[in-house]
């Protein structure tokens, strides 16, 4: 970290971990496992792992967006990749949930 004082940079030390143990907590009570959790700032990314099928993916992604307090879901394609995604707060921190789906997933 460039620039700023020790008490600065030891406040957003104090941050992500209480984002950290934020998200560690609501993942634990969520019970799906394999998600990955990604702290940067205050802010929690919570990716849903591939190992899931599609459909399974966006049932987590859809509960998961209704735990946090997150509107509905929302499918953004680029290409031939879709990413499913919402955004609410975990404890007061921004979090955000998502998972991708290939097209090779999708055919039969």
């Amino acid at each position: 970290m460039t620039g700023g004082s020790p008490r600065q940079a030891a406040g957003v030390l104090a941050a992500q971990a209480d984002a950290l143990v934020s998200a560690a907590a609501f993942v634990e009570q969520a019970g799906i496992t394999g998600l990955t959790i990604a702290v940067a700032g205050d802010g929690i990314t919570i990716l849903v792992p591939r190992t899931l099928s599609p459909a399974a993916r966006i049932t987590a992604v859809t509960a998961l967006a209704a735990a946090i307090g997150a509107p509905a879901p929302a499918c953004t394609t680029l290409g031939t990749w879709t990413q499913i995604s919402a955004t609410g707060t975990i404890s007061g921190h921004q979090a955000r949930v998502s998972a991708s789906i290939e097209p090779e997933e999708t055919t039969a």
